[in-house]
C-alpha cells in the first residue's frame, strides 16, 4: 500500500511538473522586442504602416514553431495592431478590441499606408464612404467608394497602392452612341439602367523570342490577361477565359 502511494505521489508530481513546464513554454511564446531587434523587412513594414505615429509595443510570437511579429502604434487616439510575417508581409491589421473577421467595419485608416494614400489621392478630397477588401488572383485588393459633384466613384488598388481599376456612374446619354444602342438592344429602350464607365488597368510587355514577337497583357495583380505571339491568332490566359476580365466574375 505504501509503495502504491509513493507511486501515486510520483505520478502526480510528474503531472504537476509537466503542467508547470507547459505554462512556462506558453509564457515564453511572446517576447517583447525593440524595433532594431526585428528583421529589417519587418522594420520597414512597421515604419511604413505607422507613418510617423508612435510605436508603443513590438512582440515576437512563436507558435507551433512559426514566428510572427505583432506591433502596436497610436493613431487618432486609438491603438492599431499589426501582425507581420518574418519576411515583412503584412498578415493583419485592426484597431485594438476589434474583430479580425469583421470587414463591414473596415475603414480607410485600417488600409495599408500605400493603398490608403493612393485611394485618398484618387478621391481628391471627397469623403470615402465605403471600403472593402477582396482577394483576386491571389492578391489582396482594396476598393473604396465616394461621391463627387453628385456622381458616385469607385476605385480599386493593390496593397502597395497600384491602381487596378476605376468606376464612375454616368448618365446613359453620356455613353457613346454604340454603347447606348447595345443597351437599348439588350435591355429595351424603356428600361432604366445604371451605366458605369470602367477603366481597367493593363500592362503590355513585348519581347522577341527566337526571332518572333511576343506580347503579354498583364493585370496589376500579376494575372496574365493575354499571351499573343506573331504567329498566333490569339492565346488567352491560363484560366481559359479568353481574356475576359476576371474581376467581373467576383461581383
Amino acid at each position: 500500500m505504501h509503495v502504491n502511494m509513493k507511486r501515486a505521489f510520483a505520478i502526480v508530481g510528474g503531472v504537476i511538473a509537466t503542467i508547470a513546464l507547459a505554462g512556462l513554454a506558453t509564457a515564453q511564446e511572446e517576447v517583447e522586442v525593440s524595433l532594431d531587434q526585428v528583421p529589417k523587412v519587418v522594420q520597414e513594414t512597421i515604419l511604413r504602416e505607422a507613418a510617423g505615429a508612435k510605436i508603443t509595443e513590438i512582440e515576437q510570437e512563436t507558435k507551433d514553431g512559426k514566428t510572427m511579429y505583432e506591433a502596436e502604434f497610436e493613431r487618432d487616439g486609438r491603438t492599431m495592431e499589426l501582425k507581420i510575417a518574418p519576411d515583412g508581409r503584412l498578415l493583419g491589421r485592426k484597431f485594438e478590441n476589434e474583430d479580425d473577421d469583421d470587414d463591414d467595419g473596415l475603414t480607410v485608416d485600417q488600409l495599408p499606408a500605400p493603398a490608403r494614400t493612393a485611394l485618398l489621392k484618387l478621391a481628391g478630397g471627397a469623403k470615402i464612404v465605403e471600403v472593402e477588401r477582396e482577394t483576386e488572383h491571389g492578391a489582396t485588393i482594396f476598393e473604396a467608394a465616394w461621391s463627387a459633384n453628385g456622381t458616385k466613384h469607385e476605385a480599386a488598388v493593390t496593397s502597395d497602392g497600384t491602381l487596378v481599376e476605376t468606376e464612375e456612374v454616368i448618365p446613359v446619354d453620356q455613353a457613346p452612341s454604340a454603347v447606348r444602342a447595345a443597351i437599348a438592344k439588350h435591355f429595351g429602350a424603356e428600361t432604366t439602367v445604371v451605366v458605369e464607365r470602367k477603366t481597367i488597368i493593363l500592362y503590355e510587355a513585348e519581347a522577341k523570342i527566337d526571332g518572333k514577337e511576343s506580347e503579354l497583357l498583364i493585370f496589376p495583380t500579376g494575372q496574365i490577361h493575354e499571351d499573343k505571339h506573331d504567329d498566333d491568332d490569339h492565346h488567352g490566359d491560363d484560366n481559359g477565359d479568353d481574356g475576359d476580365d476576371d474581376r467581373d466574375d467576383d461581383d
